[in-house]
């Protein structure tokens, strides 16, 4: 398996990030949500600008770029969250992958299996319990890796058009 190490993103590569990855998660909103594009959009707009009221430099996010270690080049990219507000209610963090890519080029060779554990160590390392993450059910691949690293169902989320 390939080694990676995990970048945070500077303002520049955020805004990059961003635009590459918000008309795919429109479609993808769209579709799950049986709605028209431009709902989605409104809909993915509002929630960023509530889930990120200051950007890449928002409290417990981490925008990360993935570089090969052999290479130096980079990979991929992942957005992962600490929830650190509710350590005292709860007495542990928890951690969410909002999301995680591999380029194109780059898939196939185990970088994504790489950066999800490295991940998995960075938030171990801050003190969190558990990873969670939710995935569109028509991303097979992804399901399938999120599987074989051990991770399982805890909830299902349904929704029928009307």
């Amino acid at each position: 398996m390939p080694r990676v190490i995990l970048e945070p993103m500077n303002q520049v590569q955020f805004t990059g990030f961003m635009a590459a990855v918000f008309p795919s998660y429109v479609a993808e909103r769209a579709a799950a949500d049986h709605v028209s594009l431009v709902m989605a959009e409104r809909y993915a707009r509002a929630q960023l600008t509530h889930l990120l009221p200051d950007g890449h430099l928002t409290g417990g996010h981490r925008f990360l770029r993935v570089l090969s270690t052999d290479s130096g080049q980079g990979v991929g990219d992942a957005w992962s969250w600490i929830d650190n507000e509710h350590k005292q209610a709860f007495l542990y963090y928890i951690a969410v992958l909002h999301y995680i890519a591999v380029l194109p080029e780059h898939r196939r060779r185990g970088f994504a299996s790489a950066a999800l554990m490295a991940i998995e160590e960075m938030v171990r390392a801050a003190g969190c319990i558990s990873l969670g993450l939710n995935v569109f059910s028509s991303n097979d691949g992804a399901i399938a890796l999120y599987r074989k690293l051990g991770f399982c169902t805890v909830a299902s989320y349904w929704n029928k058009p009307l």
